[in-house]
């Protein structure tokens, strides 16, 4: 009967050592902390590495001259946004922007869209109606910036890294204002 007890006894601890190393540490938490937190700092950089190159479009697009200071306008905001993510990156290398978080369906459907926009905004459209559809787009993506900025930001623990990310969504929002200004009189 006490061999049995013991084997029994063994096999309980066993079970409660094993529920110990499997239950999520402090550390653990931290690090799903981070990877979501990493998910949103990817999405904020690989979005401001596009608008930054929107004044390329028009190269090859005629538009007026507000358009493309505003053109010009967007990659500023967006090349700045980049500098901060990246100096947020060098003062803290477990921010990593190397990594995306979306399952590859979003991926897809992402691309999709930006094909179709790209479509759109170089062949499908042409004076006033290539104006108003590129600031629809940019409306469309500052919302993006502005959001997803403010989002990270609230669900960020460093304070200094809060303060950057409001000043980030505050600039986007700033530039979707400017887009819907412009945009009344298209």
């Amino acid at each position: 009967m006490m061999p049995h007890f013991y084997r029994a006894l063994r096999f309980v601890l066993l079970l409660i050592g094993l529920n110990a190393a499997m239950a999520p540490t402090r550390g653990d938490e931290a690090t799903e902390q981070q990877e979501k937190l990493n998910g949103g700092y990817y999405l904020l950089h690989e979005l401001n590495q596009d608008e930054a190159q929107v004044p390329l479009l028009l190269l090859v697009k005629h538009a007026p001259a507000e358009i493309t200071t505003f053109a010009d306008h967007i990659s500023k905001t967006a090349k700045e946004t980049l500098a901060d993510l990246d100096r947020l990156q060098k003062d803290d290398p477990s921010i990593r922007f190397d990594r995306n978080p979306l399952p590859q369906m979003e991926r897809d459907t992402r691309a999709s869209i930006k094909a179709d926009k790209q479509h759109q905004l170089l062949f499908g459209t042409t004076g006033s109606e290539f104006v108003r559809a590129l600031l629809v787009a940019q409306i469309e993506a500052s919302t993006y910036a502005l959001n997803l900025s403010k989002v990270l930001a609230e669900q960020e623990t460093d304070p200094h890294r809060v303060k950057i990310l409001r000043h980030i969504s505050a600039r986007w929002l700033d530039m979707r204002n400017e887009a819907f200004r412009i945009l009344r009189n298209y």
